[in-house]
């Protein structure tokens, strides 16, 4: 197995076991079963602690908090030169096993990614680009992301000849190593990357780790960024689905600098 393949692996499961929704409802799953024998003490504990977990992110916006301090590190709208040699966009727009199974491209919350490109494009005719999205699915590759977007643009009337679209690379390390040898970037060109803004951190990381210099394009944002509390709510979903994401970065930022794959633990401009 290469070490790509390994951290590719371990990284999908470690991010299935430290899932919020899945650490709550284990730990309140062994306090309820608890509760019936004779360490009934420890269920109890195990449940109150479980409730707590679940209740707090839904009354504090911990969520927003951690999204809008990794959507921070790149802001919007970056100042951009006259010309851009090239644009690379990241997969995670369209779900690609199911827009198989449905015989139609189906988009996700990330579409940003997609029409930023098509708006980039318009602005930037000289610019060469990218779409690089193969599957993330660890135990089935059969279906890939590029070719739903190219499928999705051609349905939009959107020429995609112009348009390379890389559909091997199965995380961020592998868009950026993927694309460089698609693209073949020269010294001095200007590459913009677009990807969702709380996934800009770790994508910035990785084209650097490779030696390709670029400048951050962040869409997808989640947050307003004005600091705001956005408190009090009741939204047990929202919190533990916030915090879900939140540790998807944290873990892939963290296992990308012990690997080597990023040039800093929290990339920045």
């Amino acid at each position: 197995m290469s070490g790509v393949t390994a951290v590719f692996a371990f990284a999908k499961l470690a991010e299935l076991l430290l899932r919020p929704f899945n650490l709550v409802f284990l730990v309140a799953a062994v306090g309820a079963a608890l509760l019936f024998s004779h360490r009934w003490r420890l269920g109890r504990v195990l449940v109150a602690t479980a409730l707590a977990t679940a209740l707090v992110p839904a009354l504090l916006p911990f969520d927003q908090w951690l999204v809008g301090a990794l959507e921070g590190r790149f802001p919007p709208h970056p100042p951009l030169p006259a010309h851009i040699d090239g644009i690379i966009v990241l997969g995670g727009a369209v779900d690609p096993a199911l827009s198989a199974k449905r015989g139609m491209p189906i988009i996700r919350a990330a579409a940003d990614r997609i029409t930023a490109m098509i708006v980039l494009a318009r602005r930037h005719p000289e610019a060469r680009i990218i779409y690089s999205g193969g599957s993330g699915d660890p135990l089935d590759q059969t279906d890939k992301e590029a070719p739903e977007v190219r499928r999705l643009l051609a349905d939009m009337g959107r020429d995609t000849s112009a348009i390379t679209f890389e559909a091997r690379s199965r995380n961020t390390r592998e868009n950026a190593l993927f694309s460089r040898a698609l693209m073949e970037p020269k010294p001095g060109e200007t590459w913009l990357l677009v990807t969702s803004a709380i996934h800009m951190p770790r994508a910035i990381g990785s084209f650097r780790a490779i030696g390709w210099p670029v400048i951050a394009y962040p869409v997808d944002f989640q947050t307003a960024g004005d600091g705001g509390p956005h408190w009090p709510r009741f939204d047990v979903g929202a919190g533990l689905g916030g915090l879900t994401a939140v540790g998807h970065e944290l873990l892939g930022l963290a296992m990308y600098r012990l690997a080597g794959w990023s040039d800093t633990l929290l990339p920045a401009p």
